[in-house]
């Protein structure tokens, strides 16, 4: 090669190495194609219509609601409303019951105060933050009924209120900031006396720019005896809005007629729907003032409280379900509240809040001696927040509410100095879909929590999220295979990753063919670590198999062997959590970004610590605008490998929220991504698995692992129900924790357990030992060696299905605690289990329980 040619190629490499970088650039830069999140933004395309006629009351010819008028009836329900304080209420035209949204006897509340009185007469209550991130609050009661700054309307089956919260007085801004002195001597002084105009020219001063022309002195007049003084000047000189607005628009003033002070116009809807009340913000119609910006809103606080001699309970929906029961006493307690599907993981706090169940349904309700109404969030839920409390703390009334936020919120360090000043900061952006609840009722026998669940259930099923199962007397053995798990390691002291298999196909099914030679069949088995790296694997846009744990034929040969014997093989795989920052992954452009506007990478928690463990690997949180093009590539690749199945780690049990300032993605416009994602994925894979799946994921799963089988056991609440899998029972498979990683290893105390939830038998495995993981990322497999549990794991599931096999396709009618330790359930085909979780024997209408076990009744028992 002569000197020419080599010089061609040095230059040919040279162009091409900078052709690859450009490449890489780019694709940091750009990242992933992305969707538009206001294609997924849910608002009514055809709104109610809102006339300007007043609303026409109708002939009421029963008892009615005294200070109330009837706006609306359907064959069960009627609304009525209060012209002069807005409240609403709805009669039960069967029981005569009568629902108010603000407690008819607060005003004689003793216990409350002032302010407390306004909570309880108000319909919504405004938090909101000044540019300063201060946190106020506007209860609509003394912020705009009392000064009736709300009008009414009618719409088809109901009303619309729409209140303006707070001061809209100009303040300051009545006061031209910029005048001519001819015009102020003209409209101002020449009508006033002399010291009266003599004060008020003092308070203008002229501006650098013209002499002529006078500039407000705001550093005087903000105070507010010279403010009042100003105001009253220019009114008794018959200065008005109109001479206010010539003045501005000659200066230059841009806004100058507009309040400075903090106000809001929020519109409410209620209407009756098939004996249901309808209540919903439409939030794009929400307006804002100024430099204030809504944090939240607390929706019909007090909606059916409950006061001091009330007996019953409030349903809450932490993890299975809980109870806290009215007027019990636990004021030194905090109120409950938690966030509907769980915390926002967008969250940069390294410290831990407490550890807790998630909300995974957006559901709450009361009961209050024989009757009870129960409430669903049906939009918005993804923003919503559930708060209960007890009478006695600030007033006497019990009351159970939803909340609803607007934007994020985070917490900015600010460094001056040696100094660290924390400011509160919300997104910019609002959400400005439609928050919707819906308010159902009931009575006698059906007024508990037991009721509730069918009415939720029966809901869903009308909504079709949940269909019936097919036939089947096998109760299925789920398991969770961990294959292969990246791991640190060093050869001569030098630190490299590499990839650890803790159990290969051939042994996934040696361990499937020593149970179905005990007798297990339907195994549902969730493989991971298959593909990609490990458990944590690469961003899943390409599928590559990962050698250590076998080959593709293996993979066929394991899912053939279990569908013979009713089984199913499901490949697990994590969309939300971005494990590694590959050539497919650029964080600056497709990681979720905190309200802080930081790109949203995250650390494992550790528990001992209560924070995050810096020590750990991180991970980044998907934008969900970037979640269709992600889950795309998957599925494409997913199917040449010819599996019809699919376990989603992440997908149905995880919203992220992304505040990117050129895209910000509200966790409820969150939620719809991951139900559109869903929705396709279970067209092309008709079995999927998921695991904790929150309410809106239902509809795309045949089987849920990791349901909540107990609560968080906040210090106010006083049972824990398992009203999560009484809405499920009958309508899908499911398995709560793996029995052998929980917190409790008593095998028969979480045999009673399952039994108690319908759940079917659950354990986590690995063929080699699990002391193999020790110190690593996956440490919390510390028991899952298969051959400790295999035995106790075939005799446990027997067991189970003896009694649960034939109930796989019945409802859970109701779960009854009868006596401390003792629980029954009914099923709708007549069966009842009563366990017993005592170790002393323990009688029930005529059967007795020994310690520690279950009876079966009724049907063909």
């Amino acid at each position: 090669m002569n000197k020419r040619q080599r010089l061609y190629a040095v230059l040919a490499g040279g162009i091409a190495l900078v052709m690859i970088t450009v490449g890489l650039l780019y694709m940091t830069n750009k990242g992933m194609p992305a969707v538009q999140a206001s294609d997924y933004l849910e608002v009514e395309t055809e709104a109610i219509p809102v006339t300007e006629e007043s609303v026409s009351f109708l002939i009421d010819s029963s008892q009615g609601v005294p200070g109330m008028k009837r706006v609306a009836q359907d064959q069960r329900m009627a609304l009525y409303y209060n012209e002069e304080t807005s409240e609403i209420a709805v009669r039960d035209g069967e029981s005569g019951q009568i629902w108010y949204s603000n407690p008819p006897e607060r005003t004689q509340d003793s216990l409350a105060s002032a302010y407390e009185k306004d909570v309880l007469s108000s319909q919504v209550n405004v938090f909101f933050r000044d540019a300063t991130g201060t946190l106020e609050n506007f209860p609509n009661f003394g912020a705009s009924i009392s000064n009736k700054q709300f009008t009414v309307s009618p719409i088809e089956q109901g009303i619309r209120v729409t209140y303006t919260i707070g001061d809209t007085s100009l303040g300051i801004n009545a006061l031209p900031k910029l005048i001519s002195k001819q015009r102020l001597e003209e409209k101002v002084l020449s009508k006033l006396d002399t010291s009266v105009a003599r004060y008020t020219a003092a308070r203008y001063y002229p501006s650098k720019d013209n002499p002529e022309v006078l500039e407000r002195l705001d550093g005087q007049i903000s105070r507010q005896l010279v403010l009042n003084k100003m105001l009253r000047a220019f009114e008794e000189a018959g200065y008005t809005a109109d001479d206010l607005a010539f003045d501005n628009e000659e200066n230059g003033v841009q806004g100058g007629s507009v309040s400075d002070k903090p106000s809001f116009v929020i519109p409410i809807e209620y209407r009756l729907d098939q004996g249901a009340l309808v209540v919903k913000v439409p939030l794009n119609q929400v307006k804002e003032s100024g430099q204030y910006r809504i944090r939240h809103l607390d929706l019909l606080a007090y909606f059916g409280a409950a006061g001091t001699a009330a007996e019953g309970y409030m349903l809450i929906p932490d993890g299975s379900g809980s109870l806290i029961h009215l007027n019990n006493g636990k004021i030194q307690e905090e109120q409950y509240v938690q966030r509907v599907y769980g915390p926002d993981p967008n969250d940069n706090s390294l410290i831990r809040p407490q550890i807790s169940q998630s909300a995974r349904m957006p559901v709450f309700g009361m009961k209050n001696g024989e009757n009870a109404w129960f409430a669903v969030i049906e939009k918005g839920d993804g923003m919503a927040s559930i708060t209960a409390d007890i009478g006695g703390r600030q007033n006497s009334y019990n009351h159970v509410h939803a909340s609803f936020a607007l934007r994020g919120e985070d917490e900015l360090e600010m460094y001056t100095s040696q100094n660290m000043q924390e400011i509160q900061l919300l997104s910019e952006e609002p959400f400005r879909g439609d928050v919707q609840v819906r308010y159902q009722f009931l009575q006698g026998k059906d007024a508990s929590y037991s009721g509730m669940a069918r009415l939720y259930q029966q809901y869903l099923v009308e909504a079709g999220v949940l269909e019936p199962l097919t036939e089947q007397t096998e109760l299925p053995f789920y398991m969770d295979i961990l294959g292969a798990v990246d791991i640190r390691t060093s050869f001569l002291s030098v630190p490299y990753r590499t990839t650890l298999p803790m159990t290969t196909y051939e042994q996934a099914a040696e361990i499937a063919s020593r149970l179905q030679k005990g007798g297990v069949n339907r195994i549902q088995m969730r493989f991971q670590g298959w593909f990609g790296g490990g458990f944590r694997h690469h961003t899943p846009t390409r599928v590559k198999l990962d050698h250590e744990v076998g080959t593709l034929d293996q993979l066929w040969a394991l899912s053939e062997q279990l569908k013979q014997s009713g089984g199913t093989l499901f490949p697990d795989a994590a969309f939300q959590q971005i494990y590694h920052d590959d050539l497919n992954f650029a964080p600056s452009a497709d990681a979720a970004r905190f309200v802080t506007r930081e790109t949203a990478e995250l650390y494992p928690y550790n528990p001992a610590l209560n924070r995050m463990d810096q020590s750990k690997d991180s991970y980044y949180l998907l934008s969900a605008a970037k979640l269709p093009y992600v889950v795309n590539e998957f599925a494409a690749k997913y199917s040449e490998m010819g599996l019809g199945s699919l376990s989603l780690r992440d997908l149905g049990q995880m919203l992220v929220a992304d505040y990117r300032d050129s895209r910000v993605i509200h966790r409820e416009t969150a939620k719809h991504i991951v139900q559109e994602q869903l929705d396709q994925l279970k067209q092309s894979y008709p079995t999927l698995m998921l695991s904790a799946a929150n309410s809106y994921a239902w509809r795309s799963a045949q089987h849920i692992v990791n349901i909540p089988a107990g609560s968080s056991r906040f210090s106010i609440t006083d049972e824990e129900v398992p009203f999560y899998a009484m809405v499920i029972h009958g309508y899908m498979n499911y398995a709560a924790s793996p029995m052998n990683t929980s917190g409790d290893q008593n095998l028969r105390k979480q045999l009673l357990r399952s039994l108690e939830l319908g759940a079917a038998p659950y354990f986590q495995w690995t063929y080699e030992p699990s002391s193999k993981l020790k110190l690593t990322n996956d440490d919390a497999a510390y028991a899952t060696e298969f051959e400790y549990w295999a035995d106790e794991a075939i005799d446990l599931y027997k067991e189970a299905n003896t009694v649960l096999g034939k109930l796989e396709n019945e409802q859970i009618l109701q779960h009854e605690r009868v006596q401390d330790g003792v629980v029954r359930v009914t099923y709708s085909g007549g069966t009842t289990i009563l366990l017993n979780y005592n170790e002393a024997t323990v009688h029930v209408d005529g059967s007795s329980v020994n310690g520690m076990d279950y009876v079966v009744e009724g049907a063909d028992r």
